[in-house]
């Protein structure tokens, strides 16, 4: 059988485990795909740019980081949800800092991945709903989960957004205070294809996309899913139940149209998209807008 391969991005957490023990189980290569991953520490942001340099065929995105590169030009389609339920934001600060609550520092440093990532636009959508404006100066690029920790610390940077559980082994060290939580209003993670993999291979993505639905649902399922949440993100066995229970995967191609404008609605609230962009040229052909 002829092997057909696909560049596949996405960061470096527990939502990403069906892909990981897919591989691991040469689950891809016996259907006929040849699957190259690569982790972005960077998150959303390094992709959408990945994408838009033909590093990428596909990228596991969060939601947000889509619609706002897709506004600004990023030539990229859903191919599905991936994580139905909405991203828990932890808002952090340094654990020698005086902050005890986010709020108090919506004008302060902040620390991001980078430009477009989620760690930037949840922190301009928070201070926005709080009522502050937040420019530029106002961020500090720190590339990864661990650059933020040592910005923090140093209290170079007084508050930063990141996923509540990739970020709580740094609150149990003692290097991180938790000071808030923020969840928006949309689905947490989309598979996203470039353009041109879409138009070019178009059955290659959506044999993919049925093969993951599938171990999706195994994944979830599977009692020892827990024991391998554990083992490779450091959590305990009560944190991997509670996570896994509370995380949902996307099994079908149906898409909330509500979901994808209060992402674009929220964004261009903070001029970080088009309000005027149509969601439904976001999609892929064999997906429904429900």
């Amino acid at each position: 059988m002829a092997k057909t391969t696909l560049r596949i991005g996405g960061v470096p957490e527990h939502f990403n485990l069906p892909w990981q023990l897919a591989a691991e189980h040469d689950i891809f290569t016996a259907q006929g795909i040849e699957l190259s991953w690569t982790f972005y520490a960077g998150g959303t942001g390094a992709m959408t740019k990945a994408l838009s340099n033909g590093e990428l065929d596909i990228a596991i995105l969060l939601t947000e980081g889509f619609v706002s590169a897709a506004s600004q030009g990023l030539k990229a389609r859903i191919a599905k949800v991936y994580i139905e339920t909405p991203l828990v934001w932890g808002i952090y600060s340094g654990a020698n800092s005086r902050i005890k609550l986010a709020d108090e520092a919506l004008k302060k440093k902040y620390a991001i991945s980078r430009m477009g990532s989620g760690s930037h636009l949840m922190a301009m959508i928070h201070a926005q709903q709080k009522g502050a404006a937040l420019n530029d100066k106002n961020f500090t690029i720190v590339n990864s989960l661990h650059g933020a920790v040592q910005s923090l610390v140093k209290n170079e940077t007084q508050l930063f957004f990141w996923e509540k559980f990739m970020t709580r082994p740094h609150v149990k060290s003692g290097e991180l205070n938790l000071v808030g939580e923020f969840s928006a209003p949309w689905s947490g993670f989309l598979v996203i294809v470039s353009e041109n993999v879409m138009k070019s291979r178009p059955d290659d993505v959506q044999q993919l996309m049925s093969i993951m639905n599938a171990e999706c649902i195994s994944f979830k399922q599977d009692n020892s899913s827990v024991v391998h949440l554990r083992k490779k993100f450091d959590m305990s066995m009560q944190e991997a139940r509670t996570w896994l229970r509370n995380t949902q995967w996307n099994y079908d191609y149906h898409i909330d149209q509500q979901s994808l404008l209060n992402a674009r609605n929220a964004l261009a609230s903070v001029n970080m998209c088009n309000e005027k962009m149509k969601i439904d040229k976001l999609c892929s052909p064999w997906m429904k807008i429900i």
